[in-house]
């Protein structure tokens, strides 16, 4: 695979201890948290620790995550995360409403199947860190889920929490019905992704490295976009 690019954009949020993390994780997981055992201002060397749920920060999830028998993280070919990249605006969308496929239809004829394709809202870029985050976020309709397995998306990536069963204290895997539209059909998802203002209308290609951790149902993930123009 051949990739050319004239500049780099981060899509991925910072991670930081005790950063915000959904609300069902809150009191089933630890915290994000970094820490020093040795600093290399005082000793001479720096050695830290780190530890972090899967799905905090930006993330991918594999299939397992919610298909019993879907693939873990590790057992998915790297050509997998990297790829053409396509970022739809939608902007229009409102707190606590769908993102749905008549949002996404205009985008028809430029989704090739197997493109990354991203949902811009600029949910993350306003309000990650807060309450409202996670629970007036907008979500991913069910229709436009199935509209990116129909255009053959191979990764679909959001600034927002897309998972409206998600908007909770606690997990019912039943409900989690975007998920398993897409991981179910082998879309995988990249959640929790911001500056995405920053590719629309670009051409671009996506690089979405995972962590190789074996039996694990995602990982956290630095997501590059690599623009061409």
């Amino acid at each position: 695979m051949s990739i050319t690019y004239h500049s780099l954009v981060d899509l991925t949020l910072p991670i930081t201890s005790h950063m915000s993390i959904p609300p069902a994780n809150v009191n089933m997981l630890p915290p994000v948290e970094f820490r020093l055992y040795k600093d290399a201002k005082v000793d001479g060397i720096q050695v830290g620790f780190f530890q972090e749920g899967i799905h905090s920060g930006t993330h991918l999830d594999a299939p397992r995550h919610l298909i019993p028998d879907g693939e873990t993280i590790e057992n998915l070919p790297l050509d997998y995360f990297m790829g053409k990249a396509i970022c739809i605006d939608c902007s229009a969308v409102k707190p606590n409403e769908p993102v749905t496929a008549q949002m996404l239809e205009p985008y028809a004829d430029k989704v090739e199947k197997g493109m990354i394709v991203l949902l811009y809202t600029g949910w993350s870029d306003r309000m990650f860190g807060t309450r409202e985050y996670w629970f007036d976020s907008p979500y991913l309709g069910e229709d436009a889920a199935q509209w990116l397995v129909d255009h053959g998306a191979k990764m679909a990536g959001y600034d927002f929490f897309q998972e409206i069963a998600a908007k909770c204290d606690h997990v019912k895997p039943a409900e989690f019905m975007v998920h398993k539209i897409l991981l179910g059909n082998g879309c995988l998802n990249i959640e929790h992704l911001t500056n995405l203002g920053a590719v629309l209308g670009k051409e671009f290609d996506i690089i979405a490295l995972p962590l190789r951790l074996v039996g694990a149902e995602g990982s956290p993930t630095r997501v590059v976009a690599l623009l061409k123009e």
